[in-house]
């Protein structure tokens, strides 16, 4: 009795699936509501995975990511900008600019959490396999590690 998913049973049919190649579909264009630049964003993404990746509903989370993405590259601009004008003396004008470097970066830094959190829900983003972390785990616990110093019968320390 089938249950709906996971790897078919030997013997059983399964749908027949078209392969990628085969199908007519194509990469989502970039809305006309996106500027230039996140234009050119969006096509940098969806260039990269197969065309039907991005069904019509995830279309307003990507164009959100393309302009979350232009505004943290504008805020890094500015930053380093900033630091340009920076002087080396202690001044009004330094503490003026260094109030300003800080907003910039909180700015950036919270387009930067956004930008993972709509990679993560867009599914770009490369998340840990629970499997290949307990592989790692074994292995780690399986050599020696550089901490652990081997038992002599004698007390001694290797040298």
């Amino acid at each position: 009795m089938a249950t709906g998913g996971g790897i078919s049973r030997a013997g059983r049919n399964t749908r027949p699936t078209m392969p990628v190649a085969a199908t007519d579909a194509e990469h989502p264009a970039p809305p006309a509501e996106l500027m230039e630049e996140e234009a050119a964003i969006w096509l940098g993404i969806t260039t990269r995975m197969p065309p039907d990746y991005f069904p019509s509903p995830t279309h307003p989370m990507l164009v959100n990511l393309c302009r979350h993405i232009r505004l943290s590259r504008w805020f890094a601009y500015q930053l380093r900008e900033l630091e340009k004008k920076l002087p080396d003396d202690h001044n009004e004008e330094r503490s003026h600019l260094l109030r300003d470097m800080l907003a910039l970066g909180r700015a950036q830094s919270n387009e930067s959490r956004v930008i993972a959190t709509l990679s993560t829900r867009l599914k770009l983003t490369q998340l840990y396999d629970a499997s290949n972390v307990n592989k790692a785990r074994r292995s780690f616990l399986a050599e020696t590690r550089p901490w652990d110093v081997p038992n002599s019968d004698d007390g001694e320390l290797p040298q």
